[in-house]
């Protein structure tokens, strides 16, 4: 009869044993909040030009065209701001610029040729790479066609010539219609 009550207790400890092992504490992962974005500006500035500025909004019909001129230098500014709440507006680019080492722009072009460079007062990272928030941009030939703007976080390469060979996520993803005129 003790043999039937030592194994039972000894049965209760060993589940107890193998319950406890079987729980192990999972480091918390930290989740870092994610920028917000609702508005995206662009600005557009050539020399003795008026500037243009167009604004792409998440929940808005964005089809204001881009008209630039074929073979004129334009400096462009790309502006991220949250405007979820109009009394606290809240401008993402300032981030960006902060976490330069975190953060790409990427520009694609489709229909239309573009030479794109860094601008004069565009961030650089801590390797010395433009984060292409201040840009140059040329037009070669007349024509229509689509921009599409990236603001990428935390690419695994900022070389790239397409999205997917930033690698990263994907904190927002514009298309604007261009028009490049005589």
């Amino acid at each position: 009869m003790k043999t039937l009550q030592h194994t039972k207790y000894a049965l209760f400890y060993l589940s107890v044993f193998f319950l406890l092992l079987s729980c192990e504490k999972e480091t918390p992962e930290i989740v870092e909040e994610q920028e917000l974005i609702t508005t995206v500006e662009l600005q557009f500035q050539a020399s003795g030009e008026a500037p243009q500025t167009i604004r792409w909004e998440v929940d808005q019909t964005n089809a204001t065209t881009v008209t630039l001129k074929a073979n004129t230098a334009y400096e462009v500014a790309i502006t991220f701001l949250d405007e979820s709440d109009p009394g606290d507006v809240e401008d993402i680019t300032e981030e960006v610029q902060e976490e330069a080492d975190e953060h790409q722009v990427f520009y694609e072009f489709s229909g239309v040729t573009i030479d794109l460079s860094s601008g004069r007062s565009d961030t650089l990272d801590s390797d010395g790479n433009p984060v292409f928030l201040h840009t140059v941009w040329n037009a070669t030939a007349t024509g229509t066609g689509i921009i599409k703007a990236y603001l990428i976080h935390e690419p695994t390469s900022k070389t790239s010539t397409t999205r997917a060979g930033f690698g990263g996520e994907t904190d927002v993803a514009i298309e604007i219609p261009l028009t490049v005129v005589e």
